[in-house]
C-alpha cells in the first residue's frame, strides 16, 4: 500500500510538472560501496530522473535509481545510485541546464544554510575548542573537517555535561573522533561542502559568489585578530579571561580574523570577529554584511560607527555588538551571559560599549 501511495504521489507530481520544468537541487552527503546518501534541498527525485552531477571536476549526466521510489524535499536517503562513476561527497545534483559552472552550482546552496558550521579555535590533546558559527551540534553527529591537508570525517563527542552546542557557543573538550584536526580547521555537516574554499565562502559575512571565485589561501592559527589584552577585557567585562586564541583566513575580497578569550574559571567567553575588506564600497559592504546576520538588529542611536545589537537570533545566545569602520566589519560577542535576565543583559551591553573601538 505504501509503495502504491508513493508512486501515486510521484505520478501526480510528474503530471503537474508538464507545464513547468521541475526544479531539482540535491547534494551527495556521503559515498558508500555501491551508492550514495543524497539529501534533496529543492523539488523531489523519482526513479529514472535524468540529472546533472556537478563537482569540482565539472559536470556529467546521470540517471537516478532510488530504493524507496520517491525522495521529497528535505528527505535524506542512503543507497541512491547514479549511473556512471560514483560522485565525490559534496557533489550537487540538478535538473539539466540549471547551472553553467561549478561556482554557480555552489552559489545555489546559499539559500540552504548548513546544519552546522564551525571553526576549531585550538587543539588540546585528543579534544578541541570549537566555535560554532551556524546551526547546532549534538552527540554522534558526523562532520566534515577541512584543513590545509584536505578533508576528513569526524564523529562528535561532547563533554559529559553538555547535551547540545548551539550557534555562537565556544566549547572546550569536544572530540572529533576519526578526523585530522588543527587550529583553524573548519567543520560542517557531512557532504555539505566539497572543499575548503567552499566552506570558507559560507562563513558568516562572506559572499559565496565572489569568495568561491578565488579559493581561500589557507586557514591558519594567528593572533593578528587578538586586538584586546586579557587585562582590558577583564576590566571592562568584570570577569577574568585567558589569553586569546585566533585564526586568520584570506579571501579574494579581504581577510577574516577571529579571536576567542575563554573565562579562566567559568563558561563565559569573548569572541572578536573582524572582516577587513579590500574591495567594494563601504556603505554597500556594511549593508550586505548586515543582511547575513540572523535575527533582528537594534541600531544604537547616534553611534559614530553605525553600531547595532543583534537580538532574537534563535540559537545564537549571547550579547553581540556589530559595527563598521572604514571598510572593516567588527563584531564582539559575549557567550554564556545570563540572557533571561534583562538587567544582566543591559549591564553586559553597557560593559561591551566601554571597550575601545577598533
Amino acid at each position: 500500500m505504501r509503495e502504491f501511495v508513493l508512486w501515486g504521489s510521484a505520478l501526480a507530481l510528474a503530471a503537474g510538472a508538464v507545464a513547468q520544468e521541475r526544479q531539482i537541487l540535491a547534494r551527495v552527503v556521503s559515498v558508500e560501496a555501491k551508492g550514495c546518501t543524497v539529501e534533496v534541498l529543492e523539488g523531489y527525485l523519482v526513479p529514472d530522473d535524468a540529472v546533472e552531477v556537478w563537482s569540482e571536476g565539472g559536470k556529467r549526466a546521470a540517471t537516478v535509481t532510488i530504493p524507496g521510489g520517491l525522495l521529497n524535499q528535505g528527505d535524506r536517503m542512503p543507497g541512491v545510485a547514479l549511473s556512471g562513476p560514483l560522485p565525490p561527497p559534496g557533489a550537487i545534483l540538478s535538473q539539466k541546464g540549471r547551472f553553467s559552472s561549478w561556482t554557480q552550482a555552489q552559489a545555489a546552496l546559499a539559500a540552504h544554510p548548513p546544519k552546522a558550521l564551525g571553526r576549531v579555535v585550538s587543539v588540546e590533546g585528543k579534544t578541541v575548542t570549537l566555535e560554532l558559527l551556524l546551526g547546532s551540534l549534538g552527540n554522534d553527529v558526523e562532520l566534515d573537517v577541512f584543513t590545509r591537508g584536505g578533508r576528513s570525517v569526524g564523529k562528535v563527542k561532547l563533554p559529559s555535561d553538555i547535551g547540545l552546542v548551539t550557534r555562537g557557543d565556544t566549547v572546550k573538550g569536544i572530540a572529533l573522533v576519526g578526523a585530522s584536526v588543527e587550529p583553524g580547521a573548519l567543520v560542517a555537516d557531512r557532504g555539505r561542502f566539497a572543499s575548503l574554499a567552499g566552506v570558507s565562502a559560507a562563513l558568516p559575512g562572506a559572499d559565496a559568489t565572489t569568495a568561491a571565485d578565488k579559493p581561500a589561501e589557507g586557514v591558519k592559527e594567528s593572533t593578528a585578530g587578538c586586538l584586546f589584552t586579557p587585562a582590558e577585557l577583564s576590566r571592562a567585562l568584570g570577569f577574568p579571561v585567558e589569553a586569546g586564541r585566533g585564526t586568520e583566513v584570506a579571501f579574494s575580497w579581504g581577510t577574516s580574523y577571529s579571536c576567542t578569550w575563554g573565562e579562566e574559571r567559568g563558561r563565559r567567553s569573548v569572541t572578536l570577529n573582524r572582516m577587513v575588506l579590500t574591495a567594494g564600497d563601504p556603505a554597500t559592504n556594511w549593508f550586505q554584511y548586515k543582511k547575513t546576520l540572523a535575527g533582528r538588529l537594534e541600531p544604537i542611536a547616534g553611534d559614530a560607527d553605525q553600531a547595532v545589537w543583534q537580538v532574537d537570533q534563535g540559537d545564537l545566545i549571547g550579547v553581540t555588538l556589530h559595527y563598521f569602520r572604514g571598510n572593516t566589519a567588527t563584531s564582539v560577542r559575549i557567550s554564556g551571559a545570563e540572557m533571561k535576565d534583562p538587567r544582566a543583559v543591559a549591564a553586559m551591553r553597557q560593559a561591551v560599549l566601554t571597550l575601545r573601538r577598533l
